[in-house]
């Protein structure tokens, strides 16, 4: 019997504190469809409504927790900062100490003991921190009372600062989602044997060719019908190369006079600046009859199955870059930036290619390169897929991080994988 009573699976804690609907909510959502329940139980705390808390994990236990953060919830610390004096260093470096002291005891203290107690109800072995380390004090602390193993899920870039590199120090184990934010987790002084590289993962059969065309747009298929079709996924904000992409898609539009582009995504907010930048290039270049912008669009696969190339520009290293194996999933040559995740995951020449981040020129001679053969963009697209399937499926990393608990938990956790071996003959 495991702690729980009335089976043998080991109850896992999972903290999301994100605030947005993302990527670490997929990423997460993956990871739990794919969990071996017989193995091990989720239990999940996130800042999500319950409803989407009960649509992305059925049957799994799930509470919906006002979570505040203190870089959106501090206004009072931010209008301090502003006057000419608290930029001193004496007088920054006290409103920071003042700001920490403030959040641990209002926010970070009361937060673990809450997530304490859930812990407690359900006799948790492991807590699982779904984001960044810089808002996750109160799951450490959570864990340190529970006294149990902590894994930390880095999925995006960590400031190096004394507080992360101290939140750092007390974890037990870091799972980094690329090459990249393992040197990003080494420069905060994470000792080498406690990091694991387990990429972001998807469903493949929820991204496939075929899938792609039972689900066809018909408001996109017009636009794209009869043309070479390449696009841009994701939010409009600058460091995803929007303009980059928008100048490059000027020079293939011009190379290519039939072909169509699109921009799929939204700002964050209805009057940002930058979307409106974006908006404005677009009509300077003359090209508002053939570039796309299709807004916001929650089933992102039938668009990706009309585009002959998927394109990455983001201008600096991306932490991974679902939008590139999504694309090889549906059997897509991608082109993406040489920095950060897509470094990991393209094979140049043989799944896409890759392009120096911020070069609008090479983007489009990139671009351009897949248009020109059918053939070799087919090539490419198979390739991809093959490569989806052996590294980047839900399965293959949910394995991976079984594989993190088990050692966690050792020796204790030895007697019941002999037992569950047994089970299975």
């Amino acid at each position: 019997m495991g702690k729980n009573g009335e089976n043998m699976s080991i109850p896992i804690l999972y903290l999301d504190n994100t605030l947005t609907y993302g990527g670490a909510m997929l990423s997460l959502k993956n990871l739990l469809s794919a969990l071996d329940r017989k193995r091990f139980e989720p239990v999940v705390i996130s800042g999500q409504p319950a409803e989407v808390l009960a649509r992305d994990f059925p049957a799994t236990t799930s509470y919906s927790r006002n979570i505040r953060l203190p870089w959106l919830h501090a206004p009072i610390y931010y209008r301090v900062r502003k006057w000419r004096l608290a930029s001193l260093f004496p007088l920054n470096k006290f409103f920071s100490l003042w700001r920490f002291s403030y959040w641990f005891l209002v926010h970070d203290l009361p937060d673990s003991l809450g997530y304490w107690r859930i812990g407690r109800r359900h006799r948790i072995e492991i807590v699982h921190l779904n984001n960044i380390l810089g808002s996750q004090l109160s799951g450490i602390l959570a864990a340190k009372l529970l006294g149990v193993p902590c894994v930390a899920h880095l999925r995006d870039f960590e400031r190096n600062s004394v507080f992360t590199r101290s939140y750092a120090r007390w974890i037990d184990h870091h799972i980094a989602i690329s090459a990249a934010i393992r040197a990003n987790l080494l420069e905060l002084g994470v000792p080498a044997e406690r990091i694991s590289i387990v990429h972001d993962s998807l469903n493949p059969e929820e991204f496939s060719p075929q899938k792609a065309k039972n689900e066809g747009v018909d408001e996109d298929t017009a636009f794209a019908r009869g043309h070479l079709t390449f696009g841009l996924f994701g939010r409009i904000v600058a460091w995803k190369g929007v303009r980059e992409f928008v100048l490059a898609a000027a020079q293939v539009l011009i190379d290519h006079p039939g072909a169509r582009a699109f921009i799929v995504g939204s700002a964050p907010h209805p009057e940002d600046s930058y979307a409106r930048e974006v908006t404005r290039l677009i009509s300077e270049l003359g090209l508002k009859a053939r570039i796309c912008m299709t807004g916001y669009r929650q089933k992102v696969v039938p668009l990706m199955g009309l585009m002959d190339v998927i394109v990455h520009a983001s201008t600096r290293p991306e932490p991974f870059g679902m939008v590139v194996i999504e694309g090889m999933a549906l059997e897509k040559p991608v082109v993406a930036t040489a920095a950060g995740g897509p470094l990991d995951i393209v094979v140049p020449e043989e799944t896409g290619l890759l392009v120096p981040p911020g070069d609008s020129q090479s983007l489009a001679r990139a671009i351009s390169t897949l248009l020109k053969g059918s053939s070799r963009r087919q090539e490419m697209g198979k390739r991809g897929r093959q490569r989806v399937e052996a590294l980047f499926s839900h399965q293959a990393s949910a394995r991976k991080i079984e594989n993190i608990y088990a050692d966690l938990l050792k020796p204790g956790f030895a007697g019941f994988e002999a037992q569950n071996l047994q089970e299975l003959k």
